[in-house]
Parts: structure tokens; sequence; C-alpha cells
């Protein structure tokens, strides 16, 4: 008997691993997707792999739409290949957080988030996508417009899910004490008779309230003059935005002096061209040589959203004929299609009192609870 060429098998496992060193090399160059990565364990032509790729394609087409903050629960199903697909408007500031709950936690989801083009000739622009092993997404927000969001499964696995997407401010509130509630004056509002309009938002406080610095920072001047009366401008980094407080009772800090989150930069008042009015900090944003932006989105504080009852409903029958399929969780929403009573449709998940649903026919959409029969998952 011939003996075995242990030479040759050490080559081959060399050659092995060094193309798995190769591969590794290769990735922290590249920085291949969650989704790219996973691909790898699967021939090129598996008829899975295939059929899971083509959903993801569809769900690129479909035209669902939902508002922030969004919450949905459910059960992935292994056999049906459903991706989950959303239309939102975001704004510049806003940081958006895509989180996705599961059991088992070492189900893999792969999400994305795709800048919608305004010329619908043109394709999709992919912004971010989810790390490997995780089940969270955050991307800030650089451009007003409709954002694509994408939710995939791992193939083969049914589980259940709870979907979370919902945004956050880039910055903390720049008023101690303070939040939404003390704006009562916005972006946009017409000032000087009609002349002119309100570059940034008026946040009302009781006079001596103390402002503080939304990030860490450069005073790059502060001084009295003008409409804004006592001022401080706050430069965030070497290139980024001015941060303007204006209207203030007293200066606390001084021009070039290095300031960190949450360090007191002065006080409200209604100094300048508030003299008449009630102490507060009108506050704006600007960039470079663009000039101001809303401010708004940038502080604006939301909440998580929870999900309660959570949905354990894979599948139902529709009540009766004629019932209306709409395009989000919303009756102001347009109505893309209809399904008659008996017919049986595939429950996705459920938002408040909306089920999301698809039809045999693969039409997705919207259908309130009352009209749907569910048929529980054991």
């Amino acid at each position: 008997m011939k003996k075995p060429n242990l030479f040759s098998f050490f080559i081959l496992v060399l050659l092995l691993a060094g193309c798995e060193q190769v591969q590794k090399v290769t990735d922290v160059v590249v920085q291949p997707t969650a989704r790219e990565v996973y691909d790898r364990n699967f021939e090129k032509d598996d008829s899975l792999l295939l059929k899971w790729k083509k959903a993801f394609g569809r769900a690129l087409q479909d035209s669902i739409i939902v508002t922030l903050p969004y919450a949905e629960s459910g059960i992935y199903s292994a056999e049906n290949f459903n991706v989950y697909s959303y239309d939102v408007q975001l704004q510049e500031g806003e940081k958006l957080i895509v989180s996705v709950e599961k059991q088992p936690d070492s189900a893999q989801v792969f999400i994305e988030v795709f800048q919608k083009p305004e010329d619908t000739t043109k394709t999709l622009k992919l912004l971010k996508a989810s790390e490997r092993d995780s089940s969270q997404l955050t991307h800030t927000v650089k451009k007003y417009g409709v954002y694509k969001i994408t939710v995939q499964p791992e193939m083969g696995l049914a589980f259940p899910f709870q979907l979370k997407m919902y945004t956050q401010p880039t910055y903390t509130f720049p008023v101690s004490g303070a939040g939404n509630k003390n704006i009562q004056s916005f972006w946009g509002a017409p000032r000087g008779g009609g002349k002119r309009s309100h570059e940034g938002v008026d946040i009302f406080a009781p006079k001596g309230t103390p402002l503080i610095a939304i990030t860490d920072g450069r005073i790059s001047s502060t001084g009295n003059r003008g409409l804004g009366g006592k001022q401080v401008w706050l430069r965030d980094g070497l290139f980024g935005k001015t941060i303007y407080y204006a209207h203030l009772d007293s200066i606390a800090v001084k021009t070039g002096q290095r300031v960190q989150l949450g360090d007191t930069l002065g006080f409200v008042g209604n100094t300048g061209n508030a003299k008449t009015t009630e102490p507060h900090l009108h506050f704006g944003i600007y960039k470079g040589s663009t000039g101001p932006v809303n401010p708004y989105p940038f502080i604006k504080q939301t909440e998580i959203p929870e999900i309660s009852p959570i949905n354990k409903a894979t599948s139902g029958s529709v009540k009766r004929n004629k019932t209306t399929i709409h395009q989000g969780p919303s009756s102001a929403l347009d109505e893309i299609g209809q399904t008659n009573k008996n017919d049986t449709i595939s429950i996705m998940g459920k938002y408040g009192r909306w089920f999301h649903i698809v039809t045999k026919d693969s039409l997705k959409g919207f259908v309130r609870d009352n009209q749907i029969d569910p048929f529980l998952s054991n």
C-alpha cells in the first residue's frame, strides 16, 4: 500500500490557511457588508440563495410608507423569504436607529438603509449596512429626503422579532432642563413683517437658565451686538458646523476657549431685539458657505417606541369582500389593492391596529386588524 504523502497534505493545509488569511486581509480593505459575507456560505448557484437574493431585489421596488417612530412585531418565516422594506422621510440632523430584538439572539438579520433618488430612473444608493453579527444600524442623516430601510432575516429559520425604527437628535438640547415643549417659534416663521424668515428656533425658559454646549468644540466668537444681543458662537470641529446662541442675559465663556459637551456657555435672557419678549434663547446652526440650516432636527427629543401586545400571528383570513390594502399603517395613505372574504393572507407583522400583510400574488401592504381573523403560531 502506498504511504500517504504527508508533505502534500501539509502543503494543502498551508494553502487553505493562507487563503483564509488572504480573505481576512482583503476584507479589511474592501469591508464587505454582512450580507456579502453571509453569501459566501453558499454556492453561487444555490437555489435557496438565489431565491433569497431575488426576494431582496423585489423588496427594493416596494413602496411601503411609514412614519417614525415605528415599531412592529411578528415572526420571521422560514419558507416565505419575506423582506421588510419601508420608505421613510428623514431630515438633516437626525440620527436614524433601526434595531431588531429576536430569539434566538444568534439568528442573523441584515439591515440596510438606502437613499432614494429624486430622479426615479436612477438606482438606490446604499448608505449604511448593519455589521456582521449585529442586529442594529445607526445612520446620521446628512440630507433631507426619502430613504428606504430594508430588513431581511437569514434563510431557513423562523423566529420571533420586534423591529423598532426611530430617530434621535445629533446634539443634546441647548437649554438646561428644557425640551421640545419650550420651543415656541420655529424655522421659517416670518420676521420683520414678512421681509425675512426665522433662521433658527426660539426656546423659552426663565431668565438665568443655563445654556449648555451641545458638543465639544471651540468658542469662535462672543459679544454684544446686532439683533442677537449678547451672543456666543460655538465651532463644532475645524470644518464642522457653527452653533449660534443669542439674546443671552450674560456670557460665561471667552473667544478661543475650548469647551466640552455640557459646559455652561451663558444664561437665558432677552438682549438685542428681544427686549420686548419673554426671555428665550434664539438657537441657530450654520454650515460653512451654505449658511443657516433648520436646527430643530438636530435637537428634537424623541422617544423609543414600545410594542404591546406582541404579535404571534403568521397568517389570517379576510373577513369581508373588498377589504382595502393601504400603502402604510394609515387610512390617509393610498389604497394599493383589495382582498376578498375568506382570502388567506400572510401576516408579516403588526403595528398598532394594523397588520403588515402580503397577499398570494405578493402584494405587500397594511390592513386594519379588525378586517382579519388571525391564525396564531404555536
